[in-house]
């Protein structure tokens, strides 16, 4: 008899230390986990090497951190990167772990900097805004279309209530007509928060990056008016225009800078031009109609004219 209990209480130990080491080995693989789903997310959007520092994810606390997000410039490029961030804490709703969508009640992106580097045809940023459009773009079915390069992550969906993006420096490289230098700061913008991120339909980690690097460049556009070259700013403009807005995302934006005006414009000026063509056939037809109209009365006249010459009254069969 006591050598059952003591099998029974061998086996339940070695139950318990089973339980616990697959606890703590989950636990160290959340941080390798998460930092490969933002490589491979940002990869994915961006089709260069998108690489992280640092991933450190508190499952029992609720909070997340990341270092050193480095976005790769576009082969054929010669500075540092096209986008790198400082840092960023994260908040986690843990009763959300493990559902397919994560809740993050509050992201906040520090440091960003970014280069626009036109040492190349395209440029730096034109190959990244042609990345964007692709990834962007939906094939007739409604799904995404399936680039070469990495994919979109890990498959879990993330809704984030506030993303602020803070300490925004916008640097040149290689443009003709100006006098700063790499590693001086163009524009700098202090910070912008996007709000019910993903609410409407939710984001995957690679939709996540997309959003954050068109709302840093649209930034780009509506702050750097008289800094940044026109030409760059009709660049990046024109990019941008063929992005979906902010608006249609279902995200607000707090920030002093219209972002909205600068994401979206081709589709705003399709239907601008498809209201204008409207307009000019509405008013092409009723100058038609009016114009037979005014013959019709004219015959009318005539015909009348015409019944009085030969005798006849409007009561009389012509």
């Amino acid at each position: 008899m006591k050598t059952a209990i003591k099998i029974i209480v061998a086996i339940v130990v070695l139950l318990i230390l089973a339980i616990v080491g697959l606890v703590v080995l989950g636990f160290s693989q959340v941080d390798r986990i998460a930092k490969e789903a933002i490589e491979r997310g940002g990869t994915y959007a961006m089709q260069v090497d998108t690489t992280v520092d640092v991933v450190d994810v508190n499952i029992t606390g609720g909070t997340a951190s990341m270092s050193g997000l480095n976005i790769a410039n576009p082969a054929g490029f010669d500075t540092d990167h096209f986008m790198r961030l400082g840092d960023s804490n994260a908040s986690v709703d843990l009763n959300t772990i493990g559902s397919g969508t994560i809740v993050m009640p509050s992201i906040t992106l520090t440091g960003i900097d970014v280069i626009l580097d036109k040492g190349g045809n395209p440029s730096n940023y034109n190959t990244i805004l042609n990345s964007l459009k692709r990834f962007e773009s939906k094939t007739d079915d409604g799904t995404d279309p399936q680039p070469s390069g990495g994919d979109a992550g890990d498959g879990t969906k993330l809704i984030i209530n506030s993303l602020k993006i803070q300490d925004i420096n916008i640097r040149v490289a290689n443009m003709p007509g100006i006098s700063l230098a790499v590693g001086d700061v163009a524009v700098n913008i202090p910070e912008i928060e996007l709000r019910d991120v993903g609410k409407e339909e939710s984001m995957t980690t690679a939709e996540v990056i997309n959003l954050v690097v068109k709302t840093v460049l649209a930034a780009a556009v509506e702050a750097g008016g008289g800094i940044i070259p026109s030409d760059v700013l009709g660049e990046l403009g024109n990019g941008l225009a063929g992005l979906e807005s902010l608006s249609d995302m279902g995200i607000e934006a707090i920030s002093e800078l219209k972002l909205d005006e600068a994401l979206g414009g081709v589709q705003e000026q399709i239907d601008q031009v498809s209201e204008d063509v409207q307009k000019q056939v509405d008013d092409a037809t009723k100058e038609l109609e009016d114009k037979a109209k005014d013959i019709e009365d004219k015959i009318d006249d005539a015909t009348e004219e015409l019944k009085n010459i030969f005798g006849g009254n409007k009561n009389d069969d012509p």
